[in-house]
């Protein structure tokens, strides 16, 4: 009896905070939680769509799951050339009257879900979350109790949700990568994530199986301060209007399968019609300006906040995100706009820009950093960056009430003389001086296009934040780059998050030195466990053999395993040295690689670079700190003779944080940690596919103290519903699972199942005893 009042009261606890929360409707793009409530709970639903297509809808609130668009009526839409939103007209009867009476592009009585146009050309499958690509933006407050309730609705595939950012501090189980921090979500079945929000700051969520992320399963995660101290050492103020801007490289195909081409090296066939044979093709390969390989497969198009257009689409047929900001905002002083940009991409990178305006840097990867104005940010796979935006006055503006946003990939044509030419591949936005009613129409976009300005020149130099190299060719107008390194926190680093002089380095190289030439790390292609180590415990199947001296060559049949990295125990702060160097990581087929650490933010502590031709600016050769040792696939780097003590660095209470950051090809970045957060945590190039070909790698961070998951979470692979008092119960007395002091169910029926065995065994006995009796009487 006492056993089911307690349950109860924890039943009813739930509900009361539910009542708190934010549920998240059909097509609902943001979803505010409460400043005022304790929890926050978001309702997720996982599906595949069509794009241009517009489904029939039972119900557009999700709460308790009342939604459903699979085996409904629908229909088509295209973009005719007025820019006008138009139903493909076919001869179904029965598709009469269901989903083509859109208006405004909107269903006046939400019956039929909006259609998600894309570039305005690619017709294939997608994944919504929430019916959205991409999926609703979450808005909490820092500390608040956030329960995301993910159902996945497709038909075969499993998923799972990573909250890229968030540290999981004694909920290592909740970091939402299938496979390793818990078991990946069925088809059909409900999964619910609990966790606390911290830090505060810019982070996102998105598929962490396979290749889903860049199909479309990603969204904004935004973490607010509740109070807002941290501004008053701005010399600006921020409009409490604040927009979030997210990037993405859309492609022609599914994901899985232009990784398929990949993996195979099978050419790419963009002009190709469907089904037919391949008779002619190429190994597609785009490089960066310093020589780096950029692109792997052809650039298809780019989008921002879900929109965008194909370059072999006219602007009015096309359809652009449009942020509205005013022009008279700045009559009371110096107010901005806060963007928070978020690159979700899957393999480039994007030199973002908006035509006539400065970017004041203010945070990256949820860090408020000291304000600095730059023409440009690199955006790399992963990372985050808010920047302030000053708006024009009513002179400054006149009549021109457009700019056009505008992000271009890294790639040139470097088959001509310095300063190569770009290959023009971009994302597309505008800023609006106005409101909703007077927005730009599509057939307008051309003209903003082509109105894109940003003034560079060599008397007049831009500044480009985060290249993945030191500087652009003098030939390049673009002339000042600025390092990650020469900015500074606005605010200090609490003393316990801050490290001291690590008691272990541990060194990583990121390079195509896998089986195949295929992407790894120290040489080893990474596999996913039989089973998740952070819920099931680790199987030393298939796991790779690491340590000093231990060698993973080309003859070495164990470069292809689970790669776990241990943490010592007795270590506090551990430096991190991520590299990309060893034979062919530069010029044509090196790369540099944006890696990102679950589980925590690292202290930038240094950056370096390959060495570079002084005439054209292309690496090289690598930087000479660091040595591949043993063999050719660099499987045991470390630093040069004399290096480590030559070097010699401390980070200090304004050093910068990140939790996602290039390598430059040829160099390195050195990062140091507080090892204080018990769990198995993922380390990756977060390039799609370079992570999916295996270069990734498990830390295992102080295994004798990470908590033990919910006892559901160990037993099975289906639904998994548990309730904020449970959340808090394990959060607040953490208990590694060699002590766990509660009886699990594992346990409590092994018991019931010996007694049984003891029962039967018993009976047995007496019973051969009694025939034996019986015998000798006779």
């Amino acid at each position: 009896m006492a056993h089911l009042s307690y349950h109860w009261w924890i039943t009813l606890g739930a509900i009361i905070a539910y009542t708190h929360g934010q549920q998240c409707n059909f097509q609902q793009q943001d979803c505010k939680c409460d400043e005022n409530s304790n929890t926050c709970v978001f309702n997720l639903v996982i599906e595949q769509i069509q794009t241009f297509a517009s489904y029939q809808v039972k119900n557009n609130n999700i709460d308790n799951l009342d939604y459903e668009s699979r085996g409904k009526s629908g229909g088509t839409y295209y973009i005719d050339a007025n820019g006008n939103l138009t139903y493909t007209n076919f001869s179904l009867s029965d598709r009469t009257g269901k989903c083509i009476k859109i208006q405004n592009e909107k269903f006046s009585d939400n019956s039929c879900s909006i259609p998600m146009t894309v570039d305005g050309k690619t017709f294939r499958s997608a994944l919504t979350v929430n019916g959205l690509i991409p999926g609703p933006n979450l808005i909490v407050y820092k500390d608040q109790i956030i329960v995301a309730k993910v159902t996945n609705m497709l038909s075969s595939d499993t998923t799972s949700i990573h909250w890229h950012g968030m540290h999981q501090r004694n909920t290592p189980w909740m970091d939402g990568v299938g496979g390793l921090s818990h078991c990946p979500i069925n088809p059909g079945t409900t999964f619910t994530y609990i966790f606390k929000a911290s830090p505060s700051g810019t982070f996102w969520y998105h598929s962490h199986s396979g290749t889903q992320r860049t199909d479309g399963l990603f969204g904004a995660l935004i973490v607010k301060e509740k109070m807002t101290p941290n501004f008053t050492n701005y010399s600006f103020q921020l409009s409490n209007d604040e927009f979030i801007l997210s990037l993405i490289d859309w492609q022609l195909q599914p994901s899985e399968d232009l990784f398929a081409h990949l993996e195979g090296s099978l050419g790419f066939f963009p002009g190709l019609p469907i089904g037919q044979i391949p008779q002619f093709g190429s190994q597609w390969r785009t490089y960066a300006a310093d020589g780096s390989e950029v692109g792997p497969f052809p650039y298809w198009s780019g989008l921002i906040n879900g929109r965008g257009r194909h370059a072999n689409v006219s602007y009015s047929q096309s359809r652009f995100t449009i942020f509205n900001v005013d022009n008279g905002i700045s009559s009371s002083g110096d107010v901005r706009y806060r963007f928070r940009m978020i690159g979700a991409q899957s393999l480039y990178a994007y030199r973002f820009s908006i035509s006539d305006h400065k970017l004041t840097i203010i945070a990256m990867d949820g860090y408020l950093v000291q304000p600095m104005d730059v023409d440009y940010i690199i955006i790399h796979s992963g990372e985050r960056y808010d920047f302030a935006l000053k708006p024009k006055n009513r002179t400054e503006v006149g009549s021109k009430r457009d700019y056009l946003i505008r992000a271009e990939t890294l790639e040139v044509d470097n088959t001509k003389s310095v300063p190569y030419t770009s290959l023009n591949h971009i994302a597309e936005a505008i800023l609006h001086y106005g409101t909703n009613s007077d927005q730009p129409s599509s057939p307008m976009y051309s003209s903003i296009a082509q109105s894109y300005n940003l003034n560079c020149t060599r008397t007049s130099n831009c500044t480009v934040l985060n290249c993945p190299f030191v500087n652009y060719n003098l030939n390049y107008n673009i002339m000042q780059c600025l390092k990650l390194t020469d900015l500074q926190l606005l605010l200090p680093t609490p003393n316990n998050e801050l490290p001291a002089k690590p008691t272990q380095t541990i060194f990583f190289n990121f390079g195509f030195f896998g089986d195949g030439s295929s992407s790894a790390i120290n040489g080893r292609n990474f596999i996913l466990p039989s089973m998740p180590p952070q819920t099931q415990g680790v199987s030393t199947t298939g796991k790779c053999q690491v340590g000093p001296g231990v060698s993973c060559s080309n003859s070495s049949t164990n470069c292809r395993c689970t790669h776990i990295v241990d943490i010592a125990e007795s270590n506090a702060y551990v430096e991190f040295v991520f590299s990309a160097i060893g034979v062919g990581s530069v010029g044509n087929g090196g790369a540099g690689h944006p890696v990102h650490l679950h589980g925590h933010s690292f202290h930038v502590v240094d950056i370096g670079y390959g060495t570079y031709n002084s005439t054209t600016g292309i690496v090289n050769g690598t930087n000479s700190d660091i040595n591949c040792t043993l063999d050719e696939r660099c499987s045991s780097p470390g630093w040069a003779n004399g290096v480590a003590s030559s070097k010699d660095f401390n980070v200090t209470k304004y050093t910068i944080r990140k939790d996602t950051i290039i390598v430059p090809a040829g160099g390195y970045v050195r990062v140091w940690i507080v090892a204080d957060n018990p769990g198995y945590w993922f380390l990756h190039c977060h390039i799609e596919p370079h992570q999916m070909e295996g270069m990734a790698v498990i830390i295992n961070e102080l295994p004798s103290k990470q908590n033990c998951p919910p006892s559901e979470l160990t037993l099975k692979c289906n639904d998994f519903n548990w309730n904020v008092n449970s959340f808090k119960m394990k959060v607040q007395s953490p208990q590694p699972c060699s002590t766990e002091s509660v009886t699990e169910p594992f346990t409590i029926a092994t018991i019931v199942l010996g007694v049984i065995c003891g029962i039967l065994i018993i009976l047995l006995i007496a019973s051969w005893c009694a025939c034996f009796f019986y015998l000798k009487l006779r």
